[in-house]
């Protein structure tokens, strides 16, 4: 079983690998990972969410995944600051791995 400490770091990871994957998806017509990736993850965090809600509320980017059911990535926060340079890190080190 997952101490609270546990759960909060996932629920926070899946929410901003979303948002950073919906940013190349949506704004850019690109992609790093595929569909299905993007769906397990999507499924993992509102499992989650509803399993836990009182430490989701706790988690970063709680107010953009609210009412999150995992079937689109398309309103999440792609216009924070951080999510362009995050996604460009990616794709960058994703080009040097193959």
């Amino acid at each position: 079983m997952k101490s609270p400490d546990e759960i909060k770091t996932l629920i926070k990871r899946r929410r901003r690998q979303l948002t950073v994957h919906s940013f190349g998806y949506y704004r850019l017509n690109d992609n790093i990972i595929d569909d299905h990736t993007f769906d397990k993850w999507s499924n993992e965090l509102v499992q989650l969410q509803q399993e836990y809600p009182g430490l989701a509320k706790e988690v970063e980017l709680h107010e953009y995944f609210e009412n999150f059911d995992g079937s689109t990535g398309f309103d999440l926060p792609t216009h924070l600051p951080w999510v362009a340079d995050v996604w460009y890190k990616l794709k960058r080190y994703m080009k040097e791995e193959v």
